[in-house]
């Protein structure tokens, strides 16, 4: 069924069914389109004007546990309705870009949320704590990555991988966390509240990995980082660990996948590494 440029395949139609759901239009939503390559979202609406969100995961495994992960989130959070396989229907939310209304008030705000987030108690299934081996070698092939696409010189690369060795606490305990916590992220409702409206990504994962990801995907003057600092720090249960050796982590990363589909975010990351490279926002206060 063709729906406005896109077509829902037929396990997200046999989702909206199931929730009583028929739509008449769809958009889809990423800012990468079609070169995002997975979980792509839609927009939906049907004939009486009622929209949903609609999102495809890579299994009905991955949907459930994310699905579970979402379960009892305060309502900053936009919220899953419902979960067919792997198809998630989500609630939509009107409002504004976040982006460009970022008052102090609200950047504290959004610390204080994500340090909420990380003090919500884990399953009993889930470890206390983890091996950093794994976030260190996928950075150091991230950088290798990077390097060999000539986007980054083996000189930096060097130092890089110099500071990561160095900083690496080798284990660090975990929290529920976000994975894609940023402006781009959120909205300012019709009522004035601030909503984060991609939630796909949640899992259990050490905070400062958290946190660097926050930092590079969301730029941030000194003092809006001591902002958000101050309202992390009035909720959260502790202080993440050598934010330097994670803010390295996450900026590798987000080159690596930004390299082949978002220059100008490539940029951004590759500016942030550089900074890594010369020893600045490495040493900073715990966040």
């Amino acid at each position: 069924m063709k729906l406005a440029q896109y077509e829902l395949n037929r396990e997200m139609e046999t989702a909206l069914g199931g929730y009583g759901f028929t739509p008449c239009r769809a958009s889809l939503l990423s800012p990468l389109g079609e070169k995002k390559g997975r979980r792509w979202a839609y927009r939906v609406e049907d004939e009486d004007g009622r929209v949903v969100k609609v999102r495809q995961f890579e299994s009905d495994e991955v949907a459930r546990c994310v699905f579970a992960l979402r379960d009892g989130l305060e309502d900053a959070f936009s919220p899953a309705l419902a979960r067919y396989g792997a198809v998630l229907i989500e609630e939509w939310i009107e409002g504004l870009p976040f982006a460009g209304r970022e008052t102090a008030e609200r950047i504290e705000f959004a610390g204080a949320l994500l340090g909420r987030l990380h003090a919500r108690p884990l399953g009993p299934d889930e470890p206390a704590t983890v091996s950093t081996r794994r976030w260190r070698e996928s950075a150091h092939s991230d950088l290798e990555i990077l390097e060999t696409a000539g986007v980054l010189a083996s000189g930096e690369a060097a130092r890089l991988r110099g500071e990561l060795e160095q900083r690496d606490p080798g284990t660090a305990r975990t929290v529920l966390a976000h994975v894609d916590f940023c402006a781009a992220n959120m909205l300012i409702d019709s009522i004035g509240r601030l909503r984060v409206i991609d939630n796909e990504q949640l899992a259990v994962e050490p905070p400062g990995f958290d946190l660097g990801r926050t930092f590079d995907l969301w730029p941030m003057t000194e003092e809006s980082r001591a902002r958000f600092r101050r309202g992390y720090q009035s909720s959260a249960p502790a202080d993440p660990e050598v934010i330097g050796f994670w803010r390295i982590v996450a900026a590798a990363l987000d080159a690596r996948v930004f390299l082949h589909r978002s220059l100008s975010s490539l940029r951004s990351s590759l500016a942030q590494l550089r900074r890594f490279t010369e020893g600045k926002d490495l040493d900073e206060p715990s966040i």
